[in-house]
Parts: C-alpha cells; sequence; structure tokens
C-alpha cells in the first residue's frame, strides 16, 4: 500500500524497499519513524541541485485506519520525490513589445496546479452494550430490575447510528403480585458531543414493542396474564474509552406508555403501569470496530 502511493505520487519516478537490489543507484532513500499517531518523515536525494534532506511531519487521529495511514505516508514521501526532482525554472524571458492598437493581448500561462494525498475516510463504528439497571414498575411497588442488550452501527461516520436492543426485568420484593417485562426496541441515535477522544454522549430514540407479563398469588391458588404493547423510548448514554475496545457506559431513559395497563385482583384495582417510566443503567461497552 505504502510502496504503491509512493510510487503513483513520484512518477515517473519508481519507490521500491530497501531489501530489492538494482543495478542502477537509487536516487534517493526515504527513512519512515512511527510513532503512535505520528509519522516523521526523512528524504535524501543525490545528484540533485542544492538538494538536502527534507523532512515531512504526519499525525494521524486514533480512529484512522491503519492501510490508510500507510497510503498517506506513501503519498507524502512521493510527493517529497517529485517536488525535489522537478527541473529548474526557465530563464526569464524578456518582455514582449506592447501590441500594436486593436490587437488582441496574448492569453496569460494557466496557473499551476498542485495535489495533495487524499486523506484517509474514518471508518464507521458498530460497538455493542451490555447493561444492568432498575426503574419504575408498578405504581405502587417496589423499582424493577433487569439487563439490556444493545447493538448499534453508524449510519454516517461520526453521526447519525442505527440501534437495535432487547431486555428483561422483574419486579421483586412483591410475592403477592409477580411482574416481568420483556422488551424489543428498534430506533436512531446521534453524538450531542462529537469529536472527543475517548469520552461521548449520545441520545436514542426508539419504538419499543413491550411484554408485560404478571401472575397473582393467593395462598396456593395463583393466576396470571400478560400482553404486548406498544411504547416510546428516549434516553442518553455517557460513555468513557477506559481500555479500548472496552469502555463502561452510564445511561438514563425513558419510556412513553401510551396504553397505560390497570392490575386488579378480585375486581379491586392494586396497580397500574406508569404513563412516564424512568430508569438508569450502567454496563460496559464493546468496540467491534
Amino acid at each position: 500500500m505504502l510502496i504503491s502511493a509512493c510510487s503513483r505520487a513520484a512518477a515517473p519516478n519508481e519507490c521500491v524497499t530497501s531489501e530489492m537490489r538494482s543495478t542502477d543507484p537509487p536516487l534517493g532513500v526515504a527513512i519512515v519513524r512511527r510513532d503512535g499517531d505520528r509519522a516523521r518523515i526523512e528524504l535524501g536525494l543525490r545528484g540533485v541541485v542544492s538538494a538536502e534532506w527534507s523532512t515531512r511531519d504526519l499525525v494521524f487521529q486514533p480512529v484512522d485506519d491503519e492501510l490508510e495511514r500507510y497510503r498517506a505516508i506513501g503519498f507524502a514521501i512521493g510527493t517529497l520525490v517529485a517536488r525535489q526532482v522537478e527541473p529548474p525554472p526557465p530563464p526569464p524571458v524578456k518582455p514582449e513589445p506592447e501590441p500594436a492598437v486593436g490587437s488582441s493581448p496574448a492569453p496569460s500561462p494557466p496557473a499551476p496546479v498542485t495535489s495533495k494525498p487524499p486523506a484517509p475516510a474514518r471508518p464507521r463504528s458498530t460497538w455493542v452494550d451490555l447493561s444492568g439497571g432498575v426503574g419504575l414498575g408498578l405504581i405502587p411497588g417496589p423499582p424493577r430490575t433487569g439487563a439490556t442488550l444493545r447493538a448499534a452501527s453508524e449510519i454516517v461516520p461520526g453521526g447519525f447510528f442505527g440501534t437495535a436492543e432487547t431486555g428483561y426485568a422483574e419486579r421483586t420484593g412483591e410475592p403477592s403480585l409477580k411482574a416481568r417485562w420483556l422488551s424489543l426496541g428498534l430506533g436512531v441515535g446521534h453524538p450531542l458531543l462529537p469529536g472527543l477522544h475517548s469520552l461521548g454522549i449520545d441520545a436514542r430514540l426508539l419504538i419499543v414493542l413491550e411484554r408485560l407479563s404478571l401472575t397473582a398469588v393467593d395462598g396456593e391458588r395463583s393466576d396470571g396474564a400478560s400482553r404486548w404493547k406498544p411504547g416510546l423510548s428516549a434516553a442518553i448514554d455517557a460513555h468513557w474509552d477506559v481500555a479500548p475496545p472496552l469502555g463502561l457506559v452510564l445511561s438514563a431513559a425513558t419510556h412513553v406508555d401510551p396504553e397505560r395497563t390497570v392490575v386488579a385482583t378480585h375486581g379491586t384495582p392494586v396497580a397500574e403501569t406508569p404513563a412516564l417510566g424512568f430508569g438508569g443503567f450502567l454496563g460496559v461497552r464493546l468496540k467491534l470496530r
């Protein structure tokens, strides 16, 4: 990748590695030193008027692909070679006599065009979150606790991303009325503070389909019922890349229930689902790319 990019930029000259043997002495030598996200190029040419060692420093972003880094280094070396071996400028031309009245002036020469190596494209990120959380269950009553598994992938690098998730929760501490929730969600998100190195805050909006299962226990007797309910969820995620590709994620979410469910035993209402639920989650994030 590096040699190919260098040869294209240095044409008609050709770039080869130091291991290749040739009967002709090389035009020069390029030394590349890598230090993390930085690269220094030192180029020395022989047989060129007023030639001297020239250097160029490149700084990459942590998310830049490794192949694109080597391609950018190759283009930079080839550009330095082409600049050093350019023929000397022609001698100054004597000014032409002023044109006669009525004659059209000579056209101006075209402006020189310079080219830069293309900037490496930022890859689209994909990640998976596994979180445990606590939130409102039935009113009145204890909260519900559970876990959520979420997968997300960027639609636009550094911008909009799609997300899908599933979760399970139970209400504990109320043996007479057991409640369980199974949820499926699909939505989109966008970073609120783009461009940060290891920290980030994202906003998500999802359409959720939730299955609520209830079991009433009275001594040795029990009776249960369940139903699927649609809803909307909005959430904010704060994430920190502690040891890439692993990181921590902290989320706050709301759940809008357009169809509130009233739970009754023996004809007496004992609980109901909240119209607007809240929950908090803490978990880990694994970046796949």
